[in-house]
């Protein structure tokens, strides 16, 4: 199943989550996805929850719901220099086949932040694709 299906198997509304990280590139065809991370609302956060999809303690003050491939959050791992405005990631999202991914360049914002190794060469990519 491709990442749209995948994600529309949830049967989220739009506005109120958005697909992030490396799943937003697999949408654009720069590369593949291991897992499908989400920023949701607090409100849709605790109706996963609900649904059975089970907290998972990322750090002390960093918390998902898991279910599958999927993990979802109402907000961003904890970064010192990069604190993003998670309402506008999800209103600003790009809509692609009728799913919800933040735009590449946050991507760029997020991945420059956790600054990998691996995210060094995903911005790379992105670059590339954005003929930046």
């Amino acid at each position: 199943m491709n990442i749209f299906d995948r994600v529309k198997s949830l049967n989220l509304p739009l506005g109120k989550y958005v697909v992030v990280g490396g799943g937003v590139m697999s949408a654009h065809g720069i590369r593949g996805h291991q897992d499908i991370d989400l920023l949701v609302t607090p409100d849709l956060y605790d109706e996963l929850k609900q649904r059975g999809w089970q907290v998972k303690q990322i750090t002390a003050d960093f918390a998902v719901v898991v279910c599958d491939i999927f993990e979802a959050s109402p907000k961003m791992m904890t970064l010192p220099n990069y604190k993003p405005d998670i309402e506008k990631l999800i209103k600003t999202a790009d809509i692609i086949n009728d799913v919800a991914f933040v735009k590449l360049t946050d991507v760029i914002d997020f991945k420059r932040a956790m600054g990998r190794e691996k995210d060094t060469n995903d911005i790379a990519l992105i670059k590339k694709y954005l003929k930046l």
